[in-house]
């Protein structure tokens, strides 16, 4: 027994000694935020000047007080009282840039003053727990954005009963949230990694692409296969358009007696939109069925749907600039700046257009 000893003896110490880095060491038990002021250091942190050349441009990540991110160098975040809502997970998060370049700078640097819930790994079904979270913050007439980034979205029925079944009892909660915390911490250990760095298969190798955008423009993204090959994606499947019809309804009745405004945003996936630029054309081709299916749901059960890829693409024909991280499908500098703007039209959007209809 020695040996074993040892090495548990070893991880927990470990556990012990290093700073929060895993995610599982700072979300709630419904994953509805992270644990409040909380302030991380990134050991791997590289300082650059151009954050979309490396994976993640953050030096230091803070928690405020209402347990959203928050600028480390002032201690702000979000407002008390909130009229302008986002909510979302590593998208509207930030993932991957520095606070003064994530959605709530970006946006008070165009005179709006949001409050940005983002959570990492979250999605439909967290997005409710993190809106009943801050209800109480929202003020009457307040517009709120949930956005659903269609990578990763469309889940299961499994995640819904697994947070019913934790509110059935206090105590099969918190023993349901150890077990998951175990599980959690199992999957992030030395050995653990170690194994998984044996064992699994390797992934494909990035390779550097340069996209030529217009005559004159070319954006560049490492990337496993050439961008214009768009690889085929399966339909959502039955399991997976329940969810997010149960998602829309149980939305409905959270929201039934509130006098805001909710609107459902949709975020492509970043290949759908690089296959896309990589065949410029005047109008936008869509690929991938999952967005598409989506939007149609939506639009049946929620009367105010939008989509960001249209906008998006636009921008960035236009502009010839990468929406994306070099490295990564989370939301450059760029993107972020697009988002904010679209988040800022989509009144205008919704006075000329059916507000039934897909917007």
């Amino acid at each position: 027994m020695i040996l074993p000893v040892l090495i548990l003896s070893f991880e927990v110490t470990r556990t012990i000694l290093q700073p929060p880095q895993y995610a599982y060491q700072l979300i709630s038990l419904d994953r509805s935020h992270y644990t409040p002021r909380t302030r991380v250091l990134n050991r791997a942190y590289a300082a650059t000047t151009d954050s979309t050349v490396t994976k993640s441009d953050v030096r230091e990540l803070y928690i405020g007080e209402d347990g959203f991110r928050a600028d480390p160098e002032t201690g702000r975040g979000n407002p008390a009282r909130c009229h302008e809502i986002l909510i979302g997970d590593s998208m509207i998060y930030g993932s991957g840039l520095p606070y003064s370049d994530t959605l709530r700078p970006v946006l008070a640097r165009m005179n709006v003053d949001a409050c940005v819930f983002g959570v990492t790994g979250n999605s439909p079904v967290d997005y409710l727990a993190t809106l009943n979270y801050v209800q109480d913050r929202i003020d009457d007439g307040a517009h709120i954005a949930i956005y659903v980034y269609v990578y990763n979205d469309f889940v299961s029925l499994t995640k819904y009963v697994e947070r019913k079944t934790r509110e059935l009892s206090p105590a099969f909660a918190q023993l349901t949230g150890l077990i998951n915390y175990y599980d959690d911490w199992r999957r992030a250990t030395f050995i653990q990694t170690l194994l998984r760095g044996v064992t699994a298969t390797p992934k494909p190798t990035a390779r550097l692409w340069h996209m030529r955008i217009g005559d004159t423009k070319e954006i560049k993204i490492y990337w496993p296969h050439d961008p214009s090959q768009y690889p085929p994606e399966r339909p959502i499947n039955q399991a997976k358009r329940a969810t997010f019809q149960f998602f829309l309804q149980q939305l409905r009745e959270l929201v039934a007696a509130r006098p805001w405004r909710v609107s459902i945003v949709f975020i492509p996936d970043n290949e759908e939109l690089l296959a896309n630029l990589a065949h410029p054309s005047s109008t936008f081709r869509d690929l991938d069925p999952r967005r598409v299916e989506g939007l149609k749901i939506c639009a049946t059960l929620w009367p105010d749907c939008h989509d960001l890829t249209p906008y998006l693409y636009k921008r960035v024909a236009a502009e010839g600039q990468n929406p994306y991280l070099l490295m990564d499908r989370h939301l450059s500098r760029f993107g972020n700046q697009i988002l904010a703007e679209h988040y800022m039209s989509m009144d205008k959007l919704r006075m000329t257009q059916s507000p039934a209809g897909v917007l």
